[in-house]
C-alpha cells in the first residue's frame, strides 16, 4: 500500500470482511492521531470517525426500523444506543482484529494503546466511514449488518426484560455444559461503598468476570460478557461481504455522501 510517499504493508487486512479499491482510504481510517503526529503525516483517521459515526447510526436505525415494524420510538432509540455505544463497536473492532491493524506511536503502543475500548470505537467508525465511502452505503451495510446480527441476534432482548444470567443458562443447558457457577473473586471498600468482582464459570472453566458495586449486580455483568464469549466461540462468524463495487438498481455506483 502507499499513501502520501509511505509503503505500507498490512498483511491479513482482508480479513476484516472488506475489500479496499483505493488503498489510501484505508490507511487513513487506521491512522491514530499519535501515528499521525509522529510520521508527520497530514492526516488521521479522525475525520473519517466524523464520518462513520454517522454512517453506524444511519444502518443501525434503518435495520431496526426494518426488523420491527411495530415497535415505538422510544424502544427503538434504546435498542440503537446499546447498539452504537462505545463497548459495543469496540467489541465489533476486536472480531475483526482492528487492535492488529490499527496505526499508533511508539508510546501508544507500549501501553497496549490499540486494546483501549476507546480506540477501538474510533477505530471501528473510522473504518465504516472509509467503506463507505470506498464502496457506498450499501457496502457499509453488509460490512455493520453481519455483526450485528451475529452478537445481537435478538436485539429486542436488550431491552429492560432482558435477563442475562438465564440466557446464560439456557446456553449451557444448551450445550450440555451444565450449571453457571457464579464466584466472588474480591470484594474491597468500606460498607456503603463495596465493590464486588465476580467470575463466571462453565463445566470448571473460567470464562468471564463482572465487576459492580453488588453481587448480583457483578454477576450480571460477568454473564453479559460471558455471553458475547459464548457466541463468538459456539456461533458461526459472520461471511464477508462481497468484494466488488456495490451497485443501485438504477445501474449507478452508490455514493456514500
Amino acid at each position: 500500500m502507499k499513501a502520501n510517499g509511505h509503503n505500507e504493508s498490512l498483511p491479513g487486512i482482508e480479513d476484516i470482511g472488506y475489500q479496499f479499491k483505493n488503498q489510501s482510504i484505508l490507511l487513513e481510517a487506521l491512522a491514530h492521531p499519535s501515528y499521525s503526529s509522529e510520521n508527520a503525516l497530514p492526516y488521521d483517521n479522525q475525520r473519517l470517525e466524523f464520518l462513520g459515526d454517522s454512517v453506524i447510526q444511519m444502518v443501525v436505525t434503518a435495520y431496526l426500523y426494518a426488523k420491527y415494524p411495530r415497535t415505538d420510538e422510544g424502544k427503538l432509540t434504546k435498542m440503537r444506543s446499546f447498539l452504537t455505544q462505545k463497548s459495543t463497536l469496540a467489541l465489533f473492532a476486536s472480531h475483526v482484529n482492528m487492535d492488529k491493524f490499527v496505526r499508533m506511536g511508539r508510546g501508544e503502543i507500549k501501553s497496549d494503546g490499540n486494546r483501549r475500548s476507546s480506540t477501538l470505537c474510533d477505530a471501528f467508525e473510522a473504518l465504516c466511514g472509509a467503506i463507505c465511502l470506498d464502496g457506498g452505503l450499501s457496502s457499509a451495510e453488509r460490512f455493520i449488518i453481519p455483526l450485528l446480527e451475529f452478537f445481537y441476534p435478538s436485539p429486542e432482548e436488550l431491552l429492560s426484560g432482558f435477563n442475562p444470567k438465564g440466557y446464560v443458562q439456557e446456553l449451557t443447558q444448551a450445550s450440555g455444559s451444565g450449571t453457571p457457577e457464579y464466584r466472588i473473586d474480591n470484594c474491597e471498600g468500606p460498607d456503603h461503598m463495596r465493590k464486588f468482582t465476580v467470575s463466571l464459570w462453565i463445566a470448571g472453566k473460567k470464562i468471564a468476570s463482572g465487576t459492580a458495586s453488588s453481587r448480583k449486580a457483578a454477576e450480571s455483568k460477568a454473564a453479559e460478557e460471558a455471553i458475547k464469549i459464548l457466541r463468538e466461540e459456539n456461533s458461526k462468524p459472520p461471511e464477508k461481504i462481497e468484494t466488488e463495487k456495490t451497485k443501485n438498481p438504477s445501474g449507478k455506483d452508490e455514493q456514500c455522501i
